[in-house]
């Protein structure tokens, strides 16, 4: 019964270690997200700006369209800007980091 009881604990103990583990990897995870959003936006506006002579590229001129893009589900994402000025910012709903890009592409 001792044993048992030892063998629990220490289950226990392992549980409680991973899981805080477990919850960094969820939050890098949504980071990602969110982060690989915001370039997919970036780079589809740059075709944008190759077919339309330099216009202004936003979300909504590039979603669902013949460029392919599309917003993921539980990401907020704004952008918008002509090649030399475009901004955007992308967050995701279970973390609380907000990322930024800039007209060339960075994340600053």
């Amino acid at each position: 019964m001792i044993e048992l009881l030892i063998v629990t604990a220490i289950i226990g103990v392992l549980a409680s270690i991973t899981h805080s583990y477990y919850a960094q990897y969820k939050q890098r995870a949504y980071d990602v997200h969110a982060k690989s959003n915001l370039k997919s936006l970036w780079l589809t506006c740059n075709l944008y700006w190759q077919d339309n002579s330099k216009g202004t590229c936003n979300v909504a001129a590039v979603n669902n369209t013949t460029y392919g893009f599309s917003t993921a589900d539980q990401v907020t994402l704004s952008g918008q800007g002509t090649e030399a000025s475009f901004s955007g910012t992308a967050s995701h709903n279970e973390s609380d980091t907000t990322f930024s890009i800039n007209s060339s592409g960075n994340f600053p």
